[in-house]
């Protein structure tokens, strides 16, 4: 095996490559001081459908979008409540077809 030579005791190393597209990503990210934690979709399609200067299939596809959204996504806990609630009453009315 060779030896490391005396003037550069470190191992070359290959320059870093291009980063992936998350890494440019995160760093786009951070340079503008962005959480993605933080972005709400609901409110990017808001701000879409109401942009005048949008296209209007754009607009369209961000009203549909908006309007197909279920309401008790944004809470777990209401969501459950409801799938109760539905899952009580679709078993009464069998109880009552039989």
């Amino acid at each position: 095996m060779a030896e490391n030579p005396a003037l550069n005791p470190e191992t070359p190393r290959r320059k870093p490559g291009r980063p992936s597209k998350a890494e440019e990503l995160r760093r786009a990210l951070a340079t503008v001081g962005c959480d993605p934690a933080a972005v709400d979709p609901r409110r990017i399609l808001a701000a879409i459908a109401a942009d005048v200067d949008a296209p209007a299939g754009a607009r369209v596809a961000a009203c549909k979008t908006l309007l197909n959204l279920d309401p008790a996504a944004e809470d777990p806990a209401a969501a459950a409540g409801d799938v109760a609630e539905r899952a009580i009453r679709l078993m009464a009315a069998a109880r009552k077809a039989h």
